[in-house]
């Protein structure tokens, strides 16, 4: 962090609050937000305030309106199951870097704010020191990439979010040494971890309102706050949890936020097993001949599907091999999703998959690259390793292959936390987990403990049965509850929205974002969704649990 970066911050944010300067503005956006919080305002009146307060985070409100939308929705939720609740919106940085975020939250009747930057003005340079003497320390003392991952800081386990945040920086599919940038990424968590220490020993909340678990900015201010008693909520897109603890094996992540909410599903046991088998196969078939509104499985479910005989064909191997799926993932997206898993991250485990699957000669091994590899700028990394390796048993998967091709060519499948390894279980397909995914545990997937003895299980491979009808039935309840726990078809937040703000497929554009919102608002009663019900359903558990 240097001397600039600390200090033009502050004399910018001085200029501001002295009408001083302005930071430039884009007039079309300005305007879209502001058609969204005329049309928004009209839904929402004044609520009385308690003695307990909301902690809703703002960090991703200004990237984007899907950002700010459900986080607020959640906030108000919450505040209404209080009966009454201040809401903070918290953001690190300074005020001008939040303008058309404040007028977004401002809507909803949500206009307190903390800016940690101005909030903590005076201490920020022993804040600064502090973090640049105990990230440095223990950045001298690493001596491998691995060791990154043991990290903790005040008790709470660092590693897995700072590992993230290196690869996500440097834009590598892996680590490969510990060097500046490992360092400016420790110095700057032990300052959040520091900064969001600050922030609760000065003020108490009930309920935090998070959009990630993952990356220090994001991960760390949840930890604290679950650390401090707080219970936070976590929605990003589609998916919705609540964490109301940490420890060394619990750890709040996306996998784990979603396999707690599944485990009590089971405990209510609320749906009857024919029902729930029932309605799986339905959701099942919805999402391979994708109609659901959700990018990735759009991606995955597109192109020919290949018969037995077409895939043989293509990779000129005879009809009747037996034939592994290896099923790759976005290198730089989050490897550390899960409360744990074999490999440092996933380019070690393919390259170690790899290695293992030349030597189970005996199966013929596809390996599929992730369907959204080109949005993150690895387009033809999985094809370079499958090409370096040059086992005659190894190929990459034909391009156009549609996912739903795996019901009638796979034998088996491997993967980390691919949910590729859920759908194909509901039809049989044994799958063998190098991580832990949210669908772990739960009797039907194959989850060696330790890396040697994955590669065993890779090597014996050939001898996997199909599943058992009792393991096949337990996927299907599993994959029920998942999908029904999803917000796939939010009639608000819409892929076409979500692509806008991403510029996935189509130019990132802010403004037709918040226009579609807009659009949608003006049609749907943002309390008619899932998660206006989720968050509020938490308040009421914990009263009952009181």
């Amino acid at each position: 962090m240097s001397i600039k970066s600390i200090f033009v911050p502050i004399l910018r944010e001085s200029a501001f609050l002295l009408g001083l300067w302005r930071p430039k503005v884009d007039r079309a956006l300005e305007e879209a937000v502001n058609r969204f919080a005329a049309v928004n305002a009209a839904l929402w009146k004044p609520v009385g305030r308690s003695s307990q307060a909301v902690l809703v985070e703002g960090h991703l409100c200004e990237y984007g309106p899907n950002y700010l939308f459900r986080t607020a929705l959640a906030a108000k939720s919450v505040q209404s199951a209080l009966g009454g609740a201040r809401l903070d919106v918290v953001v690190n940085g300074f005020s001008y870097h939040w303008q058309q975020a404040r007028k977004g939250y401002a809507s909803f009747g949500i206009t307190q704010w903390i800016f940690l930057g101005r909030r903590f003005l005076l201490l920020s340079p022993l804040l600064w020191m502090m973090a640049l003497l105990g990230g440095g320390w223990r950045f001298i003392l690493l001596r491998t990439p691995e060791q990154i991952l043991d990290l903790h800081l005040g008790g709470i386990k660092v590693g897995d979010l700072i590992y993230d945040e290196v690869m996500r920086s440097t834009k590598q599919p892996t680590i490969r040494f510990v060097d500046w940038a490992v360092l400016k990424v420790m110095v700057r968590s032990w300052y959040y971890f520091l900064q969001y220490h600050l922030l609760f020993s000065v003020r108490s909340y009930s309920y935090y309102i998070a959009t990630h678990t993952a990356y220090p900015e994001y991960g760390l201010l949840c930890r604290v706050a679950l650390q401090r008693g707080v219970t936070v909520i976590e929605t990003s897109d589609i998916q919705m949890s609540v964490f109301r603890g940490i420890g060394t094996n619990f750890l709040p992540t996306y996998h784990q936020g979603i396999h707690s909410a599944i485990r009590a599903e089971f405990d209510r046991n609320a749906v009857p097993l024919p029902q729930r088998e029932a309605l799986a196969l339905e959701s099942l078939r919805r999402r391979i001949n994708s109609e659901l509104d959700q990018i990735d499985a759009k991606k995955a479910y597109s192109g020919k599907i290949y018969t037995r005989e077409d895939l043989a064909s293509a990779l000129r191997i005879p009809v009747d091999s037996r034939i592994g799926f290896v099923m790759a993932h976005v290198f730089v997206d989050s490897p550390h999703l899960s409360s744990s898993m074999l490999h440092a991250d996933y380019y070690r485990w393919l390259v170690a998959t790899l290695d293992c699957c030349a030597e189970a000669s005996n199966v013929i091994w596809v390996v599929k690259p992730h369907p959204s590899a080109a949005l993150y700028g690895e387009e033809g990394m999985v094809n370079d390793l499958v090409q370096a390796k040059g086992a005659a048993n190894v190929h990459i998967c034909p391009s156009d292959l549609n996912t739903r091709s795996l019901g009638k060519c796979a034998d088996l499948m491997l993967t980390v936390h691919g949910t590729a390894g859920l759908e194909y279980a509901c039809v049989g397909i044994p799958v063998v987990l190098a991580g832990t995914p949210f669908f772990a545990g739960f009797g039907f997937t194959l989850e060696p403990q330790t890396q040697e003895a994955y590669r065993q299980t890779v090597l014996h491979a050939a001898e996997i049965s199909s599943l058992t009808p009792s393991q096949v039935s337990m996927a299907l309840q599993v994959f029920e509850i998942w999908e029904r726990q999803f917000d796939w078809n939010n009639s608000i937040i819409t892929s076409e929205l979500l692509a806008c703000v991403w510029g996935n497929g189509v130019k990132r554009d802010l403004s037709h974002a918040y226009t579609l919102l807009t659009n949608k608002l003006a049609m749907t009663d943002p309390r008619s969704l899932k998660l206006w019900g989720f968050a509020g359903a938490v308040v009421r558990e914990d009263a009952a649990r009181a």
